[in-house]
């Protein structure tokens, strides 16, 4: 570990005296990365060893795939509502009343004047007519997948005389 660190410092060094940073915190980030160097190659050395070992113990791994399922939301649609306001023209039929007065001068002559009449008036307010419910449900559905996976599975192949011991079962010699 020591030899590693100390590389690491002379870099580390090197490299701050070449970029213009302080010499002092090139060698600490050095030490620092010459020490995790150290780690990742001792756990290399480490893995190696024990896959060597494996292959020492006679037996042979047998491997298959398993298959990882995700689920993932994706939007498949949208669905937009609004309201809009549409102008129809509407025509009503309003009876209005009007007042006159009557007055009688002689034979001939009659004389009216109006006195009071209705005038219509027209207000607006908005009235409910209907009621427009959104929501969203889930609806679960079931679906299979197929896909094929590999498998490693062991052959035995015996030449000559061996006595082959399978699935607790003792076996004869072999003749190939």
């Amino acid at each position: 570990m020591g030899k590693s660190i100390l590389i690491g410092v002379i870099m580390g060094g090197l490299i701050s005296w070449l970029l213009g940073f302080t010499i002092f915190t090139g060698i600490i980030i050095g030490a620092i990365v010459g020490g995790m160097l150290y780690t990742i190659l001792a756990k290399k050395n480490q893995t190696a060893e024990e896959t060597q070992n494996k292959f020492d113990d006679n037996t042979l791994q047998l491997r298959e795939e398993e298959l990882d399922i995700k689920k993932e939301r994706v939007q498949t649609g949208e669905v937009k509502i609004h309201k809009e306001v549409v102008e129809e023209p509407k025509t009503i039929t309003v009876p209005i009343r009007r007042e006159e007065m009557v007055i009688e001068a002689g034979s001939d002559e009659v004389y009216r004047i109006p006195v009071k009449e209705e005038e219509i008036e027209i207000n607006k307010h908005p009235v409910k007519v209907a009621e427009v419910s959104v929501s969203k449900r889930q609806i679960e559905e079931i679906q299979q997948v197929k896909e094929t996976i590999k498998k490693e599975t062991a052959e035995l192949e015996v030449k000559g005389v061996a006595d082959v011991q399978e699935d607790n079962k003792k076996h004869h010699p072999h003749k190939k």
